[in-house]
């Protein structure tokens, strides 16, 4: 898995998103705000090095992009099936551009409560992403992200009804974005949030709607009969946090975007697998921990049976000063802003 961004501008102003920080760095760069189709072939070479059969497109809204039929046509000279992250505000021109390909050339994954403001979208930004919606479809995939507690999802039902999209709804986990305070739900709040999902699954499992789980969550935030009802629904249930490698328009690659101020990496050449092991070099001390003292005793995690949580969550576990940290350059790494006071390891930290 791995993200190639093409946008560093976005047409909302979600307070939970993932990529805060780096657009906020970006604002002041009018010249680099979208990806040129030079940096993008480089990038589909990397795909193609990597013997990574999808391009899954995000930003921003990688949407806005000026070029961005260009882009996808470019894709799909290379046999790309093309997976994109949208807030569901797609100019005309990008619409046009994913009709135009067959559904199961194209995914467009639909964050549902994308927002200009902390409360619920407006009334003309619902309107717009459900014209979206019924153009695209069969190819529309609806997400919603929880990050807060009193989050609802029963509206995503009747929309699925009305646009013939996906039987399916991705829901992600809000992660804490390393020098940014963006919104997110508190570890400490999962297990609340983990009742009202299996409250909701019980109706999409109703009406033959599936459930697929972001990474970052967590085994404990459900009971054992829990995990068996989603399992018996069809849900995609996983406890994931893997390096899945964001790459900027510049060709500078993150862990993922929440961890884009931890330590960048250049493609330089190296295919996704070796980008993944330099990654996990590099996080494998926090990855003994987890989000909760417990993860360090839990026999599930002993196991691998599940991640801990988000890697961006682990961090902030720790009371931390900044550190510079030079790496040899033979290693690839480019430069480490992290953590070192209460460094994790195997105790109960």
């Amino acid at each position: 898995m791995t993200n190639l961004s093409i946008a560093n501008v976005c047409n909302l102003n979600c307070p939970y998103c993932f990529a805060q920080a780096y657009l906020a760095e970006s604002k002041n760069n009018a010249d680099r705000h979208f990806i040129t189709p030079t940096a993008f072939e480089k990038h589909l070479d990397f795909l193609d090095q990597s013997d990574i059969q999808e391009i899954r497109l995000i930003g921003g809204e990688p949407t806005l992009h000026p070029q961005f039929p260009e882009l996808i046509r470019r894709a799909r000279r290379r046999a790309k099936k093309i997976i994109i992250f949208s807030n569901g505000l797609i100019p005309a021109r990008a619409l046009d551009a994913l009709t135009a390909l067959a559904p199961d050339e194209c995914v467009v994954l639909l964050n549902m409560n994308a927002t200009k403001s902390a409360g619920i979208p407006t009334e003309t930004e619902s309107k717009r992403r459900r014209a979206a919606m019924k153009r695209l479809g069969a190819r529309v995939l609806p997400g919603f992200t929880i990050a807060q507690p009193d989050f609802h999802l029963d509206f995503l039902l009747p929309l699925i009804e009305e646009t013939n999209c996906r039987r399916s709804i991705r829901l992600g986990l809000a992660q804490p974005i390393l020098g940014s305070g963006n919104r997110y739900l508190h570890p400490k709040q999962y297990s609340f949030a983990g009742q009202k999902i299996i409250r909701f699954a019980r109706r999409t499992a109703a009406v033959g709607v599936s459930l697929e789980f972001d990474c970052g969550f967590v085994r404990c935030m459900f009971s054992d009969d829990d995990l068996a009802y989603l399992r018996e629904a069809k849900a995609d249930v996983g406890w994931r946090c893997n390096p899945i490698l964001d790459v900027d328009i510049d060709g500078q690659v993150f862990h993922c975007f929440p961890l884009s101020g931890l330590v960048q990496l250049a493609l330089d050449g190296s295919d996704a697998a070796v980008l993944r092991q330099q990654f996990d070099s590099f996080t494998g001390p926090y990855r003994r921990a987890g989000i909760y003292r417990e993860c360090s005793t839990c026999p599930v995690k002993q196991r691998a049976g599940c991640s801990g949580g988000c890697l961006a969550n682990i961090i902030r576990r720790y009371r931390h000063m900044p550190l510079q940290v030079e790496v040899p350059r033979e290693e690839q790494f480019l430069s480490a802003n992290f953590t070192n006071e209460n460094s994790p390891n195997t105790s109960n930290s």
